[in-house]
């Protein structure tokens, strides 16, 4: 009998046993130094800030290409299974672009592709709920439809230590009004429409993980759990958990890692928050 399976991109960086348990194939990015070229995931997040702090020249990040897609979805259509392949926002990421590229290379109509809008956690969110509707028996339509629904429920707040990364990277996005106070305030960011935008300017980081946690509702219905996303702030996270415990008392919270690409944009010391509110 034909299977569905998910296939994502190593910006949700979930882990190994999540992508056994469901069989979910990665297709990876990339982040290119001057000297090396890394595979996303592959190579541990210390080791990777480590690199960066040591770089002259902060690396720049590229998408799979469509060959690295086609390589992936053949080994699943040709025993007959269905694909639904779920990645980074395109406004961040040409990623779904090289994706429906390498579908419509396959003339496949057995995959679908899904633009999450999102990243990190929040695409993490939709994969996992795909993967459970998949072992409940729903259809790809059926999923992909819930997906589109999901997708615009996911909230994501996240506080960079500087704007620096995001600025060299040329992901900054709506942000790119705030360079010019870049010292006086802590900018508040958000993920809207699928683009880095600004959510609010506060003057101190307390103030800004309160800002961002405000934004929980104050009921925990609908909220499985939610992520605390973070790259090189240990300190500032165990803060913010605080925080949401507060807000939401016996709310399940989760460290959930960047990975290096989004850890290249985002840089070392970011700190936020995602969760899906059905």
């Amino acid at each position: 009998m034909a299977e569905i399976r998910i296939v994502t991109d190593s910006t949700a960086f979930l882990p190994q046993e999540k992508l056994d348990e469901y069989k979910i194939k990665v297709v990876p990015l990339y982040v290119n130094f001057s000297d090396e070229i890394i595979i996303d995931g592959s190579i541990e997040n210390k080791v990777f800030f480590a690199k960066i702090r040591q770089s002259s020249k902060l690396p720049f990040t590229s998408q799979p290409s469509p060959g690295d897609f086609v390589k992936a979805y053949e080994s699943i259509i040709k025993n007959g299974d269905e694909v639904i392949s779920i990645h980074i926002s395109s406004g961040m990421s040409g990623t779904v672009e090289s994706a429906a590229s390498a579908k419509k290379m396959l003339a496949s109509d057995s995959i679908s592709v899904v633009d999450s809008c999102s990243t990190s956690a929040g695409l993490a969110m939709l994969v996992t709920a795909a993967a459970k509707a998949i072992k409940e028996g729903k259809s790809r339509d059926e999923i992909t439809t819930m997906l589109e629904k999901l997708k615009k429920k996911i909230k994501i707040y996240f506080v960079p230590a500087t704007l620096e990364y995001l600025k060299k990277g040329g992901r900054i996005g709506g942000a790119q009004a705030l360079l010019g106070t870049i010292l006086q305030i802590k900018p508040v960011l958000m993920v809207k429409n699928g683009k880095v935008d600004v959510f609010d300017k506060v003057r101190t980081m307390k103030k800004a993980l309160k800002r961002i946690v405000d934004e929980l509702p104050e009921k925990t219905e609908g909220i499985q759990e939610v992520a605390i996303l973070q790259a090189e702030a240990e300190e500032t996270v165990v803060t913010l958990k605080n925080l949401i415990e507060e807000r939401l008392p016996g709310i399940r919270s989760v460290i959930f890692d960047l990975s290096p690409v989004i850890g290249t944009h985002a840089g070392p010391g970011v700190v936020g928050l995602a969760f899906l509110q059905e």
